[in-house]
């Protein structure tokens, strides 16, 4: 079991959040500090040149971080010392507001992909059902994701992501 850890900014509609969501279903606990992200944990951000992989999975077991913040607000993600960040590779999101927009994920999907990823396929089940758009983000992305936990590595994770890409837009 991967400890999720979620550092909410507080700038979404709390009704709709899914980070506020994660926390009140027992998947993930608040951070409300950034003090309080323990180190050697994994730090989901778009910003990192490093994709996410299966070989974080021990680092990942200081715990799971995702900062919720909004896609307008992404320029003051904050950055954080003693903590590996890693970005997700590409996958669709499949949640009302942003559905079928590569990359642009909310914070639940972000921890169910990361979970799939580092091989927690059991805790990524838990979303299954407290996320009604969860079952369509597996199939949206079932393979990729399953591509990507079978990598062995970031490098791998990014050669799988970039053939897919390349075979979408008829480039092979």
């Amino acid at each position: 079991m991967i400890p999720v850890i979620v550092h909410d900014k507080c700038q979404c509609d709390p009704k709709k959040c899914t980070a506020k969501r994660m926390i009140r279903f027992g998947l993930g606990r608040e951070a409300r500090t950034l003090s309080a992200i323990p180190s050697g944990s994994v730090v989901l951000s778009p910003f990192s040149e490093t994709a996410l992989s299966p070989a974080d999975a021990a680092h990942a077991r200081n715990g799971l971080v995702v900062m919720d913040l909004t896609w307008a607000n992404i320029d003051s993600f904050p950055r954080l010392k003693k903590v590996d960040e890693r970005a997700l590779p590409y996958l669709l999101a499949s949640n009302p507001v942003n559905w079928g927009r590569p990359m642009e994920l909310n914070s639940a999907e972000a921890v169910l992909a990361s979970l799939v990823i580092l091989g927690e396929a059991e805790q990524a089940e838990a979303f299954m059902g407290r996320f009604n758009w969860a079952p369509e983000f597996i199939r949206l992305n079932g393979q990729l994701l399953e591509g990507y936990a079978g990598a062995r590595d970031s490098a791998e994770v990014v050669r799988i992501q970039n053939e897919y890409l390349d075979s979408i837009s008829g480039r092979v």
